[in-house]
This record gives C-alpha cells, structure tokens and sequence, in this order.
C-alpha cells in the first residue's frame, strides 16, 4: 500500500493543488489517511532516498504528520535498533521483514531532491572526520558560491547535501551530495575560518551585515519575508542588469544565489548571495547601488563645481537635460538640492563616471548639449508656468507596443509604490488603482495624465529614485 500512497501523492503534487509554501491543504490518501500535500511531497521524496538523513528530516519537519509512525519505524530499521519497519507485539518473536522499495520519483521544480549517494559516499565523507569548524567553513563558502545550505551551524542536513549535489555538478563531479577528500580541502582553502566576528555560527550570510557596505547588521534576507511576486522581480531585475537567474520563478535557486553575487561585485559589495533590506530595497526601486566616493573626492568635485560659477539658468538647464533623460531632480528650480544631486549621480553612474553628485566643465557641457537637442527635436517642450519638463501624453496604442508582460506590469506597481503613488496591489495587472497611480506619477513629473506608459515613460520610472 506504500507504493500506492506515494503514487497518489505524486499525482496531487503533480496537478497543482497546492505549490509546496503554500497554506496546507488537506488530501486524504487512496488509504484513507488524512494528510496535507505538503507532508504527502515530503514523504513521497523521503522514500525515494530511504535513508537515515532523508527519515531524520521527514521527522524535523512534520514530527506528528501522517507518515511519522511509519518513519520512525523505518529510521530505526536503517539504523539497525529494530528488525522490522514495524514495532513487535510484546512477547512475539523478532521476524525481519522486508522494506517496500519506494516508487521511482522524478523531481519536479516545486521541491528540489537532495542527490542520491552512490554505496559508500557517505562513509568516505564520514572517513574525513570533519570537526564543526570545518564544516561550518564549507557551508560559508558554499553559500558563498551562491549554493544556500539553509544554516552555517556545522551540521550538514538535507539543505547542506543538495548545496553540496549543486556545487558539485557546477564543478563537473559526479553530484553525490557528500564530499570527498579532495573537494572538502577545495571547499576548506578557499573558505573563511569561521564567520566574521560578532556573527553566531548558526546565522546564515543572509543575516550577514557590514556597515561599511551600508548595510545594517542583523537585517537579513529572510527577515524581510519576501513574497514570490518581490523574488520574480528582483530576478526579472537581475536580468535584465545582465546577471543571469536561470529562470525568472520566484524561487531564490543555486542559479538567482550566482546572480546576486554578480550583481553585489559588479556594484562593489560583499559577494554573499544574499540580500540585505538595501540590496533587495535598491534592486526592487531600479537595480543600481548609488556609488559611495571618499568624503576627499566628494569635497574635491564640490570645489571644482563652484569654479564654474554656474547661473540659476545653467543649474535650471541641467535639471531639464536631466529629466529628460530620464533622472527625476525633484524640480526644476534652479537649486541643486538632494533631489538633483542624487539624480546627478545616477547619471554619472550611468556613464562610467566618478558618481560625485558634483559636476565636471566637460559633464555641463555634455547635459547642456543634451537639453538643447531634446528641446530643438521637438520631443520635449518646457512648460510656461511651471518650469517642468513635458513630453506628448502616452496613449493605450503606445502602451501596447510596450508588450508588457506580468512581471514587467508588477515591476511598474512596485516602482510606483516605492516612489509614493499606491497602485493597490502589486499583482502584476493595470486596473483602476495602478491607472490612477500612472496618473498621477505622470502629473507630477510634468507629463499629460493619462493614465498609460510610452517607452520614454517606463524607461523615467525605472530609473527615478525615491525621495
């Protein structure tokens, strides 16, 4: 009955009646026992490892689901206490009986499966004699390496072998899921010691922070709790920043875990693999970290700046290149304040330039040129009363050649809602709320409210930065 039980929890999981994550969901098995998909997947998965880890975390996670009974019987058969997957009646003699082998399972996308290890690997590793420190070393590195072990604490549970199967197949080793001599010492020469001072060995580098880096102690990744729809936009994010997720699912796999860390080097920060609130904040408000020169460099290039003697005209000139091109100063007033500092930066970044927030004669010269082009193209008028930048209002037929698709629409709504203008709800659909919201972002930027998004449009809204 043991196969029929796994088939028919394959089937459930297989039709989509409740992704694993989701709120349980009561089954009830062709046995007639009440369960729920999610202790029905797992416990589909545990046969198919049958072993003594695969039991150990079956019983971790559901210590009184349907199967614990039968799990505990079988974990003591492996580990060799009882004879039998089942407990003998008092007074009754001993007899061994045999272990239904489980159904062959194929993975799907919902549940990653731990590697099988071949006879021997798990004594090979055992061998090593690893002491905690070492292991915790190889799980810092691993998760390093973008493969999230769920914990550095020197235990390697079900998390720790399917890191450990990732890596491996990312190195081209046979993907056993245990380490052998030769990939332990790879792991151990290239990993840290231990994690950074002041860091619990249990915290995973998701908790991980650095003031240095801006990033505030103790604000982790899994703190923030972000939801499916925040993963697929960060990842839709990263891709299109160039840093490949391998998949755009709202899961954070070995294949997010590398993109971030490309993304955390190319923007000069730790290369964890996780976020920190800032990371995920910047990533989900446009993608770009702000550069952070050196408070010499930044008094250096103010000084350079007041050298130029610039006018209010000259100051109001570069808001409206600015602007134009797509970096929202908080007004065009002639006052260079945080707003046109910031957006000053952002376009520096943009250009491979030092991002001071200061300007250079030779980076005037270039946004005065830009602001006498946008202006004599035609594409951009300035307005008579406001000072601010308009542009010809966006049409339902300029929004459909856009082809936005759900999670591009759900990248809009977020940026919309970090930049003050509530779309009610951020579900990747244009009704009413996010209409409105488009609207009255366009308002305030000086564009006709409409109420729909041109190319120029999304591409201001992607790169405005909050208040």
């Amino acid at each position: 009955m043991v196969g029929n039980r796994v088939g028919a929890a394959l089937a459930v999981l297989l039709a989509g009646i409740a992704p694993i994550g989701a709120a349980a969901q009561q089954v009830i098995t062709p046995d007639g026992v009440v369960s729920t998909v999610q202790d029905e997947a797992l416990w589909q998965l545990t046969l198919s490892r049958a072993t003594a880890d695969a039991y150990r975390n079956y019983l971790s996670s559901f210590p009184n689901g349907a199967h614990a009974a039968e799990a505990r019987a079988r974990l003591n058969v492996v580990l060799g206490t009882l004879p039998s997957a089942q407990p003998p009646a008092a007074g009754t003699p001993v007899q061994p009986a045999p272990v239904q082998p489980p159904e062959p399972v194929t993975a799907t996308p919902l549940q990653p499966v731990a590697p099988v290890a071949p006879a021997g690997a798990e004594q090979a590793e055992s061998a090593l004699a690893l002491t905690l420190d070492a292991r915790r070393a190889i799980q810092w590195r691993l998760n390093e390496l973008g493969h999230d072990t769920r914990g550095a604490d020197g235990i390697f549970g079900s998390g720790t072998r399917r890191a450990i199967g990732a890596w491996q197949t990312s190195r081209g080793f046979a993907s056993t899921g245990y380490l052998t001599a030769a990939q332990a010492q790879e792991l151990r020469n290239s990993a840290p010691s231990g994690p950074p001072a002041g860091v619990s060995p249990t915290t995973t580098p998701a908790t991980v922070g650095s003031p240095a880096a801006g990033i505030e102690p103790g604000t982790g990744e899994t703190a923030m709790e972000l939801t499916p729809t925040q993963k697929r936009i960060i990842q839709s994010r990263l891709t299109q920043l160039g840093h490949d997720t391998n998949g755009i699912d709202g899961q954070f796999g070995s294949g997010t875990r590398r993109a971030i860390s490309a993304w955390q080097r190319a923007n000069g920060a730790p290369a964890t693999g996780f976020l920190s609130q800032a990371e995920a904040t910047t990533l989900l408000s446009g993608g770009s970290l702000p550069g952070a020169p050196s408070a010499d460099t930044t008094d250096a290039a103010a000084r350079a700046e007041n050298m130029l003697d610039l006018t209010r005209a000259d100051r109001i000139a570069v808001q409206q290149a600015l602007v134009a091109a797509g970096y929202d100063t908080r007004g065009v007033d002639g006052t260079f304040g945080s707003g046109s500092r910031r957006a000053i930066r952002d376009w520096q970044a943009a250009r491979g330039m030092a991002a001071t927030g200061y300007l250079t004669a030779e980076q005037l010269r270039t946004l005065r040129s830009v602001g006498a082009g946008t202006v004599a193209g035609g594409t951009t008028t300035t307005g008579t009363t406001t000072g601010t930048t308009t542009s010809a209002g966006a049409t339902e037929a300029d929004e459909a050649r856009l082809a936005l698709g759900e999670i591009a629409r759900a990248e809009v709504q977020a940026r919309l809602s970090a930049l003050g203008y509530d779309p009610k709800g951020v579900d990747g659909k244009f009704g009413s709320g996010a209409r409105a919201a488009i609207s009255r972002w366009q308002g305030d930027n000086g564009l006709a409210s409409t109420g729909y998004l041109n190319a120029e449009q999304l591409a201001r809204l992607r790169n405005q930065r909050s208040r």
